[in-house]
């Protein structure tokens, strides 16, 4: 079946109407008091410079969509291998912990590492139910790397609701590049594991951007991605020997 045909299968309409909804939320929220923010002022003494709101507006839209337009969940919070989902999260979790973030809080750095980590995961976990779960899931008929392009586009456009400019990145198209090559590599372990877990943990990495913790991350993480590759090809082989 070629692409042509593939992309048939896919209701694209379906993904307009979500994607102008998703949008649409985000922008709404955006404008709302930070509760989040409110929250953490009242834990820790601090206010954060952060917002979970379109997050928050991405994972409403998402969650009823898929009774909505009708598709097919596929892509869960810990996937088709739920155990292997939690390490992939807790080796990015405990590896910032051991690392340690500075604070002027007076909070122990490493405490306040595996703080700032969960909630940075806990909010890409709200994003990427859309993302690499409900668009996954929609544009499943067509191949992985299209999918990543797709994605990553419409994952880029959504970004000018939120930053104010993209100055940090050398510019919008760089990152329209860096969004899809990011979508590609999301899609394809998203394609392995079914899980929003998995994606959200990337997610996460590529946010706080250490060297070190990330070259960690990506061995151990190719090492599960792998063995959840093979874990499906004996699956495979023994449905077919039955």
């Amino acid at each position: 079946m070629t692409i042509l045909e593939k992309s048939k299968r896919v209701n694209w309409k379906a993904i307009g109407v979500f994607y102008v909804l998703a949008c649409g939320l985000t922008y709404v929220l955006i404008q709302v008091p930070n509760i989040i923010k409110e929250i953490w002022s009242g834990l820790f003494d601090f206010t954060p410079n952060f917002s979970w709101n379109h997050g928050i507006a991405l994972f409403i839209v998402s969650l009823p969509a898929y009774g909505f337009f009708k598709v097919k969940r596929k892509t869960t919070f810990l996937g088709n291998k739920p155990y292997y989902s939690l390490l992939f999260a807790l080796v990015f979790l405990v590896a910032y912990s051991i690392i340690g973030f500075s604070n002027d809080y007076g909070i122990n750095q490493h405490l306040w590492a595996f703080i700032f980590c969960l909630s940075t995961l806990v909010y890409d976990i709200f994003e990427e139910t859309a993302w690499r779960g409900f668009l996954n899931d929609s544009l499943r008929p067509i191949p992985i790397w299209l999918k990543g392009i797709i994605t990553g586009i419409l994952w880029s456009l959504w970004h000018i609701l939120i930053f104010k400019n993209f100055d940090q990145f050398g510019g919008f198209h760089i990152f329209l590049a860096l969004s899809v090559f990011v979508s590609i590599l999301m899609s394809y372990a998203t394609e392995r594991t079914n899980s929003i877990l998995v994606a959200s943990s990337i997610h996460a990495l590529l946010i706080l951007r250490d060297v070190n913790v990330t070259i960690i991350c990506a061995v151990i993480w190719i090492l599960l991605l792998t063995i959840w590759k093979l874990h499906f090809n004996q699956k495979i082989a023994t449905k077919i020997i039955n």
